[in-house]
């Protein structure tokens, strides 16, 4: 089987060829007495690989191996795309909106959810934050690369998805249906005198939509903003970075940076669309653009951030074509926070840390007996707590 002979391959050789890789990508100088060494372990283990695994196996599944397991070893977004898959991946587009609105890396094998944009088909099917796709129409997807699984998730007729929900041992039989679900329109509230808004994706024209909520706020005269970006997890980081200009009047917004891009910064303008308190709520499915809100606010003191710890995925890619006639789609910049570290490293912390694991061993019991409980949005709770506002309000918005 070809997964024992990878794991065995690859604990050997991803180290090695990392090196390699980073050089032939990007011309990184390496002293060429170290690139010689790395060069001679590398042709030893993958004689003795070819030699002496069990099954035999042929020089390019080796390669193919050893390339996709240096981009795993970089980030969970980076992967490689054989030469002899190369005309596939031509039609291939690496956008975030699949049309189901389902935002997936790859974890332990499998498609991981990383967020169902809030009012797509994927949300209201019940895909959420954490869950692993196993199957796509049947097609087991452990040796699926990550392009592939968003092409599948593409596919023009209802998607049959086999799903592990986080914290479970049941599979669900999950089917998804494209639908047209952009624009998406912000959600706007009212909880006990206290402005409430979801943005719960940036996508061009969300900006616009901001500033016009700010405006109704400002009229009503609300003098206490949440801004809630859990979910939101993909789109435009350029009407990110505008959304946040709408709540500040000077700062650096973000910066991108990256060793082969030329940095760019983002300073807040001195106009600003709302002057009161702000808070924001934040999860591990704010992601990208919604990571760089929730950065700007926190980082410039405008606001507290209140929830979880965000993903950590504000990153720019770029396909770079290798000479073997393959490709590396590659991560070559990062946002930052303010103070100009890296948000991927760690996501964005929030100021007021709320704890969940309570909450989620509960809902585990309450699908193991079939009792349903009302569920309590505490993140949203707390932040209304912060206001000085009745933890009712919080019920009444769920």
């Amino acid at each position: 089987m070809m997964t024992k002979k990878k794991i065995a391959f690859l604990s050997l050789s991803v180290a090695l060829m990392l090196v390699l890789l980073a050089g032939a990508v990007f011309g990184q100088a390496t002293p060429k007495n170290s690139v010689y060494r790395y060069l001679s372990i590398f042709s030893e283990v993958f004689d003795l690989t070819r030699n002496n695994y069990v099954d035999e196996v042929s020089s390019e599944q080796l390669m193919d191996g050893a390339f996709s397991g240096v981009t795993d070893a970089v980030d969970e977004f980076s992967y490689y795309v054989p030469p002899a898959q190369m005309a596939a991946y031509k039609g291939f587009e690496d956008v975030e909106d699949n049309g189901i609105g389902l935002i997936v890396t790859k974890r332990f094998g499998y498609a991981y959810v990383i967020a169902a944009t809030p009012g797509s088909p994927a949300e209201k099917a019940g895909l959420e934050r954490g869950d692993f796709v196993e199957k796509i129409d049947g097609q087991s997807l452990q040796k699926t690369p990550i392009w592939q699984i968003r092409t599948m998730l593409r596919a023009n007729h209802p998607i049959k998805l086999q799903v592990l929900h986080g914290g479970e041992t049941k599979r669900d039989q999950v089917t998804v249906q494209h639908a047209s679900f952009h624009p998406i329109a912000l959600d706007t509230d009212n909880l006990s005198g206290i402005a409430y808004i979801r943005i719960p994706y940036f996508e061009q024209g969300t900006a616009q939509q901001f500033r016009a909520a700010l405006d109704n706020v400002r009229k009503s005269g609300a003098r206490k903003l949440i801004v809630d970006v859990r979910g939101n997890a993909g789109g435009s980081v350029d009407d990110a970075i505008a959304a946040a200009d709408e709540l500040l009047t000077s700062g650096l917004i973000t910066a991108l940076e990256g060793r082969k891009l030329q940095s760019k910064r983002w300073q807040a303008d001195r106009n600003t669309s709302f002057d009161g308190e702000v808070e924001v709520l934040a999860d591990m499915s704010t992601a990208a653009g919604g990571e760089v809100f929730a950065a700007a606010i926190r980082g410039n003191n405008r606001g507290k951030v209140v929830g979880v710890t965000t993903y950590g995925k504000s990153i720019v890619q770029k396909f770079i074509p290798l000479p073997s006639g393959g490709g590396v789609q590659m991560t070559v910049g990062h946002y930052t926070t303010p103070d100009l570290k890296p948000i991927t490293e760690t996501g964005v912390k929030p100021d007021v840390l709320v704890d969940l694991t309570a909450q989620a061993l509960e809902q585990q019991e309450d699908k193991k007996t079939g009792r349903k409980t009302a569920e309590e949005d505490l993140i949203l709770e707390k932040a209304l707590q912060l206001f000085g506002a009745p933890a009712t309000a919080a019920k009444k918005a769920a």
